[in-house]
């Protein structure tokens, strides 16, 4: 713990040992806020066994692995298969094909027309007629590539949701970490086969915990919660050890046995010196105003 932070621990706890209106409660317990049971999303041999029990995670880390082999066989399909639709999406020949065989059609039958102001009968109408209806196929035919063109750019489209579909299956055969913490017990090993939903590992985060407490309803208010408070605990070698911290929760409910109401609070964990299940004494400096 940071020096500054522990004399402001102590100094806070000190003030309540000695003022009248603030409260001290023994047996507050150190609980977890955070803690998973790590379940396999897929079928399959454990091919990879990334941690064992006491090993310290970052949010990410790799915790095991299943057999991907024919999730990565359709991650690389997939990503071939776009590219061909990229390129298939990028190429406009058949379009710009389609336009120049329209400029020919144009210029041929523009031809005709004017051979035909000079001499009616130079050109039959029969052929004239043809050649109408070659411009006429030729438009129709950049329409066609056009139309073409924006089913391969939508194809592209679909392609690229499926290399990401196909990603999501191989990540999804790799345990990571959720968040920051300290793998507690493994329960399956290299080879073995899971089913989705089996437990792989338990992790569970010791960087910041939580205290349980309950406190008598005629001192417990909504007010209270967001005040600092003071967790008093006695530590191996290190007696009456001080941890600052904050009152997130009162309960609205009062328990009509002993009409006490459940308090939560939250303290920061360097080093984990702190360990759930212990218990402490927690002081509410003002609370009991």
């Amino acid at each position: 713990m940071r020096p500054c932070v522990a004399a402001l621990a102590v100094w806070i706890f000190g003030q309540c040992a000695g003022a009248a209106d603030d409260i001290k409660i023994p047996g507050a317990l150190v609980k977890l806020i955070d803690q998973l049971e790590v379940p396999a999303m897929e079928a399959g041999a454990i091919t990879q066994l990334a941690v064992q029990e006491g090993a310290r995670v970052q949010t990410g880390s790799l915790l095991a692995g299943i057999d991907d082999t024919e999730a990565r066989f359709a991650q690389e399909r997939a990503k071939v298969e776009l590219a061909i639709a990229a390129r298939a999406a990028q190429s406009d020949v058949v379009v710009r094909s389609a336009e120049r065989t329209l400029q020919a059609a144009e210029a041929e039958l523009r031809r005709a027309e004017e051979a035909r102001l000079k001499l009616r009968d130079l050109v039959p109408e029969s052929e004239m007629e043809k050649l109408r209806l070659a411009a006429d196929q030729a438009r129709l035919a950049i329409e066609k590539a056009q139309h073409d063109l924006a089913i391969a750019q939508l194809q592209h489209d679909l392609k690229k949701v499926e290399v990401e579909f196909a990603a999501r299956n191989v990540g999804r055969r790799q345990a990571v970490a959720p968040f920051s913490g300290v793998v507690v017990q493994i329960h399956k090993r290299l080879g073995d086969w899971v089913e989705p939903g089996d437990k792989l590992l338990r992790i569970i985060r010791l960087d910041r915990l939580r205290i349980e407490a309950f406190l008598g309803s005629t001192q417990a208010a909504p007010s209270l919660e967001g005040k600092a408070v003071a967790l008093a605990i006695d530590l191996p070698g290190k007696p009456a050890s001080v941890f600052p911290g904050k009152l997130i929760f009162v309960s609205p409910e009062i328990d009509p046995l002993n009409r006490s109401v459940r308090i939560l609070a939250e303290f920061e964990n360097p080093g984990f010196v702190l360990q759930p299940g212990m218990r402490g004494t927690l002081a509410i400096p003002g609370g009991g105003r």
